[in-house]
């Protein structure tokens, strides 16, 4: 395994390749802040670069699991396998702003097994979960995630608990769930617990059934998972014939998916496969839009929005993404956009 250390891009740190969910200089116990997410893994690159080219990949099947070398998880045997990734590349042609660009295209992640592109972070944080002794995996979620960690403890044959919320901001307020979610997790055999308390309460429960039982919450794992958004990248330039896009729109809720996007492309180019990165955007709802109210205020830190609006869809109704999104966004020379319930349905 190539994965070398986690590290903290805010203060620098770096830490072993634990469940470690968040940098413990920086982040703030039991409250929401942008620096709980500031983590992601390091690889060493002057070994990937004399193990690894484009021709050993374009022989391999496609799928997640396709960069390997790419991704923490040393033993084989650990590597739950979906068959997430591997999705189209569609080029839109009907767009008014297609006909008068070079090229404009949509990654199709919804023909994931499980209907998004949550099956590629959860597939990997939970294998590395798994390698590291778990005995079962459990998550706090408003739909996405709990489908793709019960898809991934199904098939590796181990049992899964999804505390099922109505919104990623309003747990302790009743708010209703997703009812198709609750069936499709259901159906992968998890057990599902609605339950009500303020987001800090249900970590503390989380983090308390992770350390009695051994069971393994997502939340514990997020620079793995950020790690299984890169192949979104990876997948990106290879169908692009080893290219990279002028410039990649990336929906977003915390952020998590951006900045394992753009650590996809920056890792293309530091092993030579790409010649130039892209600008990184991060596209949000009105309403829920962090990263965007940041980036126009210049912000340092994204900072917790006062409220949420009560139509923002639960799974990206967040009051605070990540700083490691924003540090993309920053790096990569891009920004962030708010877009209307109106703009949504017309797109």
């Amino acid at each position: 395994m190539y994965a070398t250390n986690l590290h903290c891009w805010h203060c620098g740190a770096d830490f072993p390749l634990t469940n470690l969910g968040s940098c413990p200089t920086c982040s703030t116990a039991g409250q929401e802040s942008a620096l709980n997410e500031t983590l992601g893994v390091h690889y060493d690159l002057a070994a990937l670069k004399n193990r690894l080219d484009r021709d050993e990949l374009a022989h391999r099947p496609a799928g997640l699991w396709r960069y390997h070398e790419l991704l923490p998880v040393a033993d084989p045997a650990f590597r739950v396998d979906l068959g997430a990734g591997g999705t189209r590349l569609a080029r839109l042609t009907r767009l008014p702003e297609a006909r008068e660009r070079k090229a404009i295209y949509m990654k199709v992640e919804g023909s994931n097994p499980t209907g998004s592109f949550k099956d590629r972070p959860i597939g990997v944080a939970a294998s590395v979960a798994l390698e590291h002794g778990a005995r079962g995996l459990a998550c706090l979620t408003s739909g996405n995630i709990g489908s793709a960690m019960a898809a991934v403890a199904a098939k590796a044959g181990v049992t899964s608990l999804v505390f099922l919320l109505g919104s990623a901001a309003l747990a302790g307020q009743n708010a209703p769930i997703n009812v198709e979610k609750y069936v499709q997790i259901s159906a992968y055999g998890s057990r599902v617990i609605t339950p009500i308390g303020d987001l800090g309460q249900l970590y503390a429960l989380a983090d308390r059934i992770e350390t009695e039982l051994g069971w393994s919450f997502m939340h514990n794992w997020q620079a793995y998972q950020s790690d299984g958004d890169k192949t979104t990248a990876f997948e990106i330039c290879e169908q692009l014939d080893w290219k990279a896009p002028a410039a990649v729109f990336v929906p977003s809720g915390t952020g998590t998916n951006l900045f394992g996007i753009w650590q996809g492309f920056t890792l293309l180019k530091e092993l030579g496969f790409i010649d130039a990165l892209p600008r990184i955007f991060a596209v949000q709802p009105e309403g829920a839009a962090s990263l965007q109210v940041a980036w126009e205020g210049r912000q340092e830190i994204p900072a917790l929005l006062e409220e949420i609006k009560p139509n923002v869809a639960p799974p990206i109704s967040h009051r605070v993404s990540g700083y490691h999104a924003y540090k993309a966004m920053l790096d990569s020379g891009g920004g962030a956009v708010a877009v209307s319930d109106s703009e949504m349905l017309a797109a």
